[in-house]
């Protein structure tokens, strides 16, 4: 799926492979053991991924005699909403001791956007085609002229809403490798070091193709569901230890992961030409994106987290390899600066530049397996990302406001970036997201072989 964090934001299943011992978030398949020989671990399980916030508006004021420079304030409201379903196979190969490769590929049933007005300060935020810096009302194109008559930024009134779905997802590939074994040597941890990378097969999403002459999108009929593909390759390092002692396990997880393109990741400067006939792109944009090359494309963001949790196991029998734990969990995630997917592009029908935020959520899982050949899982989760903006490109393609010339006295248009849209980025018209609850369901069964 398209956005920041990628596909589901779903915890991905545990292999459930030695008999008993570590934490599931460190179970891994193993080979070439003793009574052990090969194995092959198969699970199904179901992502459901809730997402509510709040997105603002901001509004900027004219200039007055007591604050010449008018003020910005946020004005309008947003609320808006996601939800995603999809079914996800996956199977782990035992290589050697506690040494596994695994696969998984999502069918995503659906992932579906919205959007309508919410309230503010209590009262309903409604459409407000008499203010000329509203969604509804706003007067200005692209390039900061005056529209002939009032060019709504995007449809809202009632409720909009896009549908994805349909689709495979990306397929996933990792390695991990258990370094140390507690259950072989209780003198130490249970620790593990993997990687797992993203491929770009699922089809491209290009939030800026096929717009109506309203700037709806051509997936705004149910029936009709588009892609949502990225694009790009994720390579997501972690490494894990777990060390229990009696019933209880607690464990600590850290990772990184990087994003890369790939040769048809999507860029505003795909559909410039169009774009800016259609007044969605400033009129420099067509020129200013080819000066710039890849520079005017997507820049990827890079996501650093840590999780820390307990697994608590109330039942278990060695022999006839049975088991109940349950697992509680706290984590966080930061994400980098972007331009690529947020919230926004099913609306704007473009990827935006995003500011870097947090996300901070916990966890509980219930995990049980029933004998040496099927285990059960079931998890629930719930976050909040810190409240961060949605737009707010540069004016000059260097950072610069506003961009210059190479003596820097005066304003050069070659230098203007060409994803910057006065509508959107200008200071006084920019949107940012708050209030943002996540909240994501996983159940999950796997048969070991």
């Amino acid at each position: 799926m398209r956005r920041p964090h990628g596909v589901l934001t779903a915890v991905a299943l545990a292999a459930f492979a030695t008999p008993v011992g570590a934490a599931e978030i460190t179970r891994i398949a193993t080979a070439g053991e003793k009574g052990n020989p090969f194995e092959i671990d198969v699970s199904v399980r179901w992502d459901r991924f809730q997402e509510h916030a709040t997105i603002e508006h901001e509004q900027a004021s004219n200039p007055t005699t007591s604050v010449p420079g008018g003020t910005v304030a946020l004005g309008e409201r947003l609320s808006y909403d996601r939800t995603a379903n999809a079914v996800v196979p996956r199977i782990a190969i035992g290589l050697h001791h506690d040494l596994e490769i695994h696969f998984e590929l999502p069918y995503v049933l659906a992932d579906n956007t919205s959007w309508q007005y919410g309230t503010l300060y209590g009262n309903p935020s409604g459409p407000n085609p008499g203010d000329p810096t509203s969604i509804a009302g706003n007067t200005i194109t692209a390039q900061g002229t005056p529209c002939a008559v009032p060019c709504p930024l995007f449809p809202v009134d009632p409720k909009a809403s896009v549908y994805h779905g349909g689709r495979a997802g990306d397929l996933v590939a990792g390695i991990a490798w258990g370094i140390f074994n507690d259950r072989k040597d209780p003198t130490g941890p249970f620790w593990i070091v993997g990687l797992d990378v993203s491929a770009p097969t699922s089809p491209l999403y290009e939030p800026g193709k096929d717009r109506g002459t309203d700037w709806s999108s051509p997936y705004s009929v149910p029936a009709k569901p588009g892609p949502f593909g990225e694009k790009i390759w994720k390579w997501d390092l972690y490494t894990t230890l777990s060390r229990r002692i009696g019933s209880v396990d607690p464990y600590v997880k850290a990772h990184v992961q990087f994003q890369s393109p790939s040769a048809n990741t999507y860029s505003n400067c795909r559909y410039a030409d169009q774009l800016s006939a259609a007044g969605q792109m400033n009129v420099l944009a067509p020129a200013n994106c080819q000066a710039s090359g890849s520079d005017a494309g997507a820049q990827l963001p890079w996501v650093v987290g840590m999780t820390v949790g307990t697994e608590v196991v109330p039942f278990e029998d060695v022999r006839d390899q049975q088991r109940l734990s349950i697992d509680f969990r706290l984590w966080g995630d930061y994400t980098s600066k972007q331009r690529f997917y947020n919230e926004l592009s099913d609306a704007t029908g473009k990827i935006l530049q995003t500011e870097a935020y947090g996300e901070v959520g916990a966890l509980a899982g219930l995990y049980l397996r029933t004998s040496k050949y099927l285990s059960l899982q079931a998890q629930a989760s719930i976050s909040t990302r810190t409240p961060h903006y949605l737009t707010g490109e540069s004016l000059g393609k260097n950072g610069d406001w506003p961009p210059v010339n190479a003596n820097g006295s005066t304003v050069d248009p070659s230098q203007m970036n060409p994803n910057f849209d006065w509508r959107y980025d200008a200071p006084g018209r920019r949107f940012r997201i708050s209030e943002v609850s996540v909240f994501a369901l996983s159940f999950g069964a796997v048969i070991l072989f």
